[in-house]
């Protein structure tokens, strides 16, 4: 069995980890909606043309459901992983 203190510290890398995971999706989903709308604006993707539209919209449909999919699984691991090292300091302090 792991020591508490060794769980503990294990925990502390894992909120980390996913603390940075967290934070790199928000930056890359709004890089991308910013990103979208520069093209739109310089006409990049073309209004007229439905089908161009029609697949620019569905590729960042699914890139927007995705990333905001991991966001959430990231976000509810850091209300997991504290909740887990106070029970542990818990342990550790009897």
């Amino acid at each position: 069995m792991i020591k508490p203190t060794l769980r503990k510290n294990i925990l502390d890398l894992e909120y980390n980890k996913y603390l940075q995971y967290y934070t790199t999706s928000i930056i890359l989903l709004f890089t991308y909606v910013i990103g979208i709308a520069i093209a739109l604006l310089t006409r990049q993707i073309d209004y007229n043309n439905s089908f161009h539209m029609v697949f620019s919209a569905t590729i960042s449909f699914f890139i927007i459901i995705f990333v905001l999919v991991l966001i959430s699984n990231f976000r509810r691991e850091l209300i997991i992983i504290p909740k887990e090292i106070m029970k542990l300091e818990e342990i550790i302090r009897t």
